[in-house]
Parts: structure tokens; sequence; C-alpha cells
């Protein structure tokens, strides 16, 4: 077996654009070299079942962290070596895939192993510890590593809003708003795909396919608090009928709107400005007047956790 056959072969394999094709050469590339991380990653990213996936990715891991500890790799040398790249890769991936499988404990440990390295993913998994934390009701943990963290990221953002709210126990200040307008503002249609008001994209860019798969990861956490996720509906849809996101749901929204409590802030703001604005100036104008003004009086269902669709 030469290490180049196994290499040629998932090089291959990337540049196919046929699943089966892909499958058969990393099935080929795995009878030379059982072992190899990368082919073990490949053969658990063409996998759709979690429960199947799952001991691919902790067998490639352990094959990694084998090589790495033979070649005495640490520190931020692995991330100059190729085993060593394939590695944080694993890591991202079963920190995923262990969060979606509901195993938050475990998926916190590879996602802490991960931000010891300065990876290109930092960002990525950055949002995974925030969620985990949230979901684990961290709220002062949350708040103190945002005070800590110099990355202005969309996790950043969402996490330091939702602990804001708990920790103030619901009430809604001007502060508390302009940090949620301010994330809204980073990217628009996040809001929208957390509570399902838009369709989930289909042919969808990359910046669309960011939003959706950010919006997937923490649309979970909206429903930890009642109080936190009527709020969030109200102001939610309070943006979209100003930025005529709504088409022909448009009424029915409003209807919604009116049982949450929102019907008099979008009365009001709705008299100050003219049609046809942009997302950036609306949110302005929301951050001005601190809207939403009242706490939202109306359950909102949420459904549970969900992985984004390949």
């Amino acid at each position: 077996m030469r290490e180049e056959d196994v290499y040629e072969l998932l090089d291959r394999a990337c540049e196919s654009e046929d699943a089966s094709e892909m499958a058969a050469l990393v099935d080929r590339a795995l009878e030379l070299d059982p072992d190899n991380p990368e082919a073990l990653l490949f053969k658990a990213d063409l996998m759709e079942d979690e429960e199947g996936k799952l001991p691919v990715l902790e067998r490639a891991l352990a094959e990694a962290e084998r090589y790495l500890q033979e070649e005495g790799l640490s520190g931020n040398d692995i991330l100059e070596d190729e085993t060593g790249q394939v590695y944080l890769a694993l890591l991202q991936r079963l920190a995923y895939l262990l969060f979606f499988m509901e195993r938050d404990d475990e998926a916190m440990e590879r996602v802490e192993e991960f931000l010891r390295y300065d990876s290109e993913e930092q960002e990525s998994v950055k949002d995974l510890y925030y969620c985990i934390l949230l979901e684990r009701e961290e709220w002062s943990k949350v708040l103190e590593t945002a005070m800590q963290d110099s990355e202005r990221t969309l996790g950043w953002a969402y996490a330091r809003v939702i602990a804001s709210f708990m920790l103030l126990n619901g009430k809604n200040p001007d502060s508390l708003c302009k940090m949620l307008w301010e994330a809204v503002r980073m990217s628009p249609n996040v809001p929208f795909y957390m509570m399902g008001y838009i369709p989930d994209p289909v042919d969808e860019s990359e910046e669309e396919s960011e939003d959706f798969h950010f919006a997937v990861l923490f649309e979970n956490v909206l429903s930890l608090s009642r109080d936190f996720l009527n709020w969030f509906s109200c102001a939610t849809i309070l943006f979209g009928l100003l930025s005529n996101r709504f088409g022909e749901e448009r009424e029915d929204m409003e209807e919604i709107l009116d049982a949450l409590g929102g019907k008099a802030d979008y009365e009001e703001i709705s008299r100050q400005l003219p049609g046809g604005l942009d997302d950036r100036t609306i949110v302005d104008a929301l951050i001005t007047g601190g809207y939403p003004h009242t706490s939202a009086k109306k359950d909102v269902k949420k459904s549970g956790r969900r992985r984004p669709e390949k």
C-alpha cells in the first residue's frame, strides 16, 4: 500500500459530484488503509445515520490523536500538519453531532478541546460553545465570556441578549432592546428562520446558508424562557411587518402580533416611518424608539432541536 494511493483516491472523491462514486472511492481508500483518519472523516460525512456516524468519527479521532502523539505535535504546531487539520475537523464534527444528539456534556468536551487552537473555524465552534452554555442556563458565564470575547459574532450577539434578558428577569429596558436589534442588524433574516416565519432556504447563497445553519443551532434556546420567546417573537413580527417580509400572510401576522401585545407598537412606529425603507434604517428606528415597549402576552410554541438538511 502506498500512502499516495490513498490520498489519490480521496482527491478523486473530493472532485466527484456523484455520491455513489464518492462512497466507492472512500471505501477503496479504507481497504488500503482502514485506520486513515481523513478517509474515516470522509466516510462519516457521507453517512446519514447519526448513530452509525458517531463510532466512525470517534475511531477517526482516536487514530488522529495517536498520530499526533507519535509525531510529538502539540499546541498550534498541530495547525501546520495535515493530519492535525483533520484532527480539528473531527473535533468540530463530533461536537456538533453530539450536540444534535442532545449529549451536551460530551459536545462541550470536544468544543473546549477545539477552542485551544487558533483555527479558522473558531467562530463556528464558539457559537456552539455559547449555545451549550445557554442550554445549561449558565447566564453569568455567558456574559463573562462575552465581555472577554474580541470577536463580535452572531453567537456572541444572541448569547448576550438571551443571558441579559434572563438575568434581568424578563424586564426589557432600552439597553436590552438595543442589544436585540444590534444582533438582528448583523443578519436580518436569522430571527425569521429561528421562528419559522419564512421558509427554509432551498438554493441558498453562502450567506443564506450560514444564516440558516446558525438559526437552527440557536432556535432551541429561545424556548428556555416563555417570556423571552414571546418578547423575541413580538419583536420579530414587528420588524417583519415593517420590512414587508410576510407577503400574503401579513394579516395573519398582524393578528398574532396583536395577541402578543405588540399592536400599539406597530401602529405607533408605522405612523413615523415611510414605506420602502431598508432593513438597516428600520432597525435604527426600532433602536431609537426602544421597541418593543411591551412584554408579550400569548405563548408561542417552538419545535424541538433539529438539524439542518444537507
